[in-house]
């Protein structure tokens, strides 16, 4: 299974994943052969991106979190959000049940390894993402250690990071283009806005409450909102600056592709030490599967290849699909390799989501016009 910008959709395509609006609703279920019309309005509804069944023998991995879980958790957010916004007040006791089932996903999940390839709305993107850095900041806190009571004071904080976001005008948040400084101002506000409307609910630790005031700040001393320095920010703070980086970093939004894993984890390392914690990008580092299924990869050899199954084992040696040669040739029929039996062959370069997504449409309409005696490579 793969995903496809709506611009790159053809008549066809099979649908791989339900495809839902911004209230849930499902507009196309899994399965769906899609056709002009549908394409049209998909287009029209702004859907960004759409999971298609591509049949190239892509496996989609087992969900460290299961999808229901993490949609009960963005609807919840949702809501939690809304009527914050309309009364002023955070009745926020409803997300707890949340926090519950994300840490009993991952507590029973002896080997996480996470692709964070979910597909994100833009119009979702705060409580998508919101979720998203929930779930890797409890990841971290499993790995260091935590006791089940830690765990719900740091999810609880994680998932509410960016509440204060909702004083910030809707026009300043979904800007593309580049913040004046009175802007960049109006946005730095939000750790305080969060930590005051999760301070004033008596149903929440007050730890939580740091989290969302400390996960901007940088252990150099030169992040916001206070300028703490490394001594200074709480754990859970440190925590949930790495886990919000990440996600930030793969995450889709309207002015560009997210990264993929190995471009994030590579960006996230250069800051280790200066905005980040050392002890915690490392234990990212090690459960962040750089190669996921579906990733287009360069080989030694000078082969464009899609990975189609990870390795649980060593996710540096995933199992690939050979798509072109290394003059630019595609393979007309089905080569896959092994990285982890073939000794002499590696991965030298990732593709971007955006390059990738070029070469597996290119390749797919190579495909879909061979003809029965075209010669195999």
């Amino acid at each position: 299974m793969l995903r496809f910008s709506s611009e790159r959709l053809s008549p066809g395509m099979v649908v791989g994943r339900p495809i839902t609006d911004a209230n849930g609703r499902v507009l196309l279920t899994a399965r769906q052969v899609l056709n002009e019309r549908y394409i049209k309005r998909i287009q029209e509804l702004k859907i960004p991106m759409v999971y298609v069944d591509d049949q190239m023998g892509v496996q989609e991995p087992p969900a460290v979190v299961n999808p229901v879980t993490i949609s009960k958790a963005t609807k919840t957010l949702k809501q939690s959000y809304q009527q914050c916004a309309k009364t002023g007040k955070t009745n926020l006791t409803s997300i707890q049940s949340q926090i519950d089932n994300i840490i009993d996903d991952l507590a029973t999940n002896s080997n996480i390894l996470i692709g964070m390839t979910d597909l994100k709305s833009y119009d979702d993107y705060t409580y998508q993402h919101s979720v998203n850095v929930c779930v890797l900041a409890i990841m971290l806190g499993i790995d260091n250690g935590y006791n089940r009571s830690q765990l719900q004071t740091l999810g609880t904080g994680a998932l509410l990071h960016d509440i204060g976001k909702i004083s910030i005008p809707l026009e300043i948040l979904n800007k593309t283009s580049a913040l004046t400084d009175e802007e960049y101002t109006i946005i730095k506000k939000h750790p305080w806005e969060g930590f005051k409307m999760i301070k004033n609910s008596t149903e929440i630790r007050s730890l939580s409450a740091y989290v969302a005031l400390q996960h901007h700040e940088r252990i150099d001393g030169q992040g916001y909102p206070r300028g703490l320095n490394e001594g200074n920010i709480h754990e859970y703070g440190l925590i949930a600056a790495v886990a919000d980086m990440f996600d930030a970093l793969v995450s889709d939004r309207p002015y560009r592709h997210g990264y993929n894993n190995q471009e994030a984890i590579h960006i996230v390392e250069e800051i280790k030490g200066t905005h980040l914690a050392p002890q915690f990008v490392d234990i990212l580092s090690k459960h962040i599967n750089l190669y996921p299924p579906g990733t287009v990869v360069t080989l030694t050899t000078g082969d464009i290849a899609i990975v189609t199954h990870e390795n649980l084992k060593d996710h540096k040696t995933p199992q690939v699909k050979l798509l072109f040669n290394s003059n630019q040739q595609v393979y007309h029929i089905d080569y896959p390799i092994d990285l982890a039996a073939a000794s002499t062959i590696s991965i030298s370069n990732v593709h971007t989501p955006a390059d990738a997504e070029q070469i597996i449409c290119l390749y797919l309409s190579l495909q879909k016009n061979l003809q029965p005696n075209d010669s195999s490579h």
